[in-house]
């Protein structure tokens, strides 16, 4: 059973068929609203459950682009069961509206966490070329790492000290910058291949 579910997790097309039945999910919730005249709380917790699911799976499906060798698979597990459980959270709270901060915020911190460790582990992907990529993978995913612990102690601890998002703001900007030289970098080094 416990194979079964790991080999599910890890074919992307189960996610990307996930993720098409969300969206269709949703294009009809809001074409059945327009056909109607009217929309009701229902339809709108059932359009945004649509929305979530999709997330979900694409999150999921993103996930099975890091690397199941070597260490990288544990984070590819831990990505995708963080996913999971950030949908259960999430849709527990949408259905059942729990009136908790801290529910809430273990639900955020939960979804984001499973977003930076797929962030993180997309980067490693990128790091199986020369030296110079796994750098920049490298600084990719590490920042990835640290501004997803930031974003989740900022959560917790409802840190409002300037100085600490001016510090996530400038790490911000690094991950951009290095999660954008990474595929330039690639590119560069194919480029140059033929001529050598």
């Amino acid at each position: 059973m416990n194979r079964r579910l790991l080999r599910w997790a890890g074919q992307p097309p189960v996610h990307i068929v996930g993720l098409f039945a969300s969206v269709m999910a949703a294009v009809a919730i809001v074409a059945f609203a327009i056909g109607t005249l009217e929309y009701t709380k229902t339809r709108g917790k059932l359009l945004l459950t649509a929305f979530l699911v999709g997330g979900y799976f694409l999150t999921m499906l993103a996930a099975t682009g890091i690397p199941a060798a070597g260490i990288r698979q544990y984070l590819r597990v831990a990505a995708q069961a963080l996913a999971t459980g950030a949908l259960f959270l999430l849709l527990l709270g949408l259905w059942g509206a729990p009136d908790s901060d801290a529910y809430w915020k273990a639900a955020a911190i939960t979804t984001l966490a499973a977003i930076g460790l797929v962030c993180s582990g997309l980067s490693t992907r990128a790091g199986l070329g020369d030296a110079v990529v796994r750098g920049l993978a490298l600084t990719s995913a590490t920042v990835a790492g640290l501004l997803t612990l930031m974003t989740a102690l900022g959560i917790a601890l409802e840190i409002r000290v300037p100085l600490y998002w001016w510090v996530f703001g400038l790490l911000a900007v690094l991950w951009v910058a290095a999660s954008a030289a990474v595929p330039v970098a690639v590119f560069g080094r194919r480029r140059k291949k033929p001529s050598d």
